[in-house]
């Protein structure tokens, strides 16, 4: 079950201004899991270079896990309070993430742009 277009959501974000700004000496990886299913982001001089399932063998800088409803409520186009913002919603236990702390803080502009983007192009 895809809850958002990856081959347009990969595309928009590679040309968002914002992103590249914010992304610009990002290299590294990023594990989402929706509920049991992960995807692997891979980042080389701030583009997503790489986009798809992840193993067991795959390693990630930052990894975000959360159960499906907690997804569905994030991509709405309006979504409710503390769902608006991955970090608000990571503190109020819809998410858990964890990895290097250094780089989720150092590109949360980035990521944070990267989750509105998905948000954009979420299925519904």
């Amino acid at each position: 079950m895809s809850l958002f277009n990856q081959a347009a959501f990969q595309e928009a974000v590679n040309r968002d201004g914002e992103f590249k700004i914010a992304a610009r000496f990002l290299d590294g990886a990023m594990t989402l899991y929706f509920d049991r299913e992960p995807l692997l982001l891979k980042f080389r001089d701030g583009q997503l270079v790489a986009m798809g399932p992840a193993n067991k063998f795959d390693s990630a800088d930052v990894t975000i896990k959360g159960p499906l409803a907690s997804w569905k409520e994030f991509l709405q186009p309006i979504p409710r309070p503390f769902y608006h913002d991955m970090f608000a919603a990571i503190v109020r236990n819809a998410f858990e993430w964890s990895g290097s702390s250094e780089t989720f803080f150092a590109y949360y502009g980035a990521f944070r742009r990267m989750f509105q983007i998905m948000r954009d192009n979420a299925t519904r």
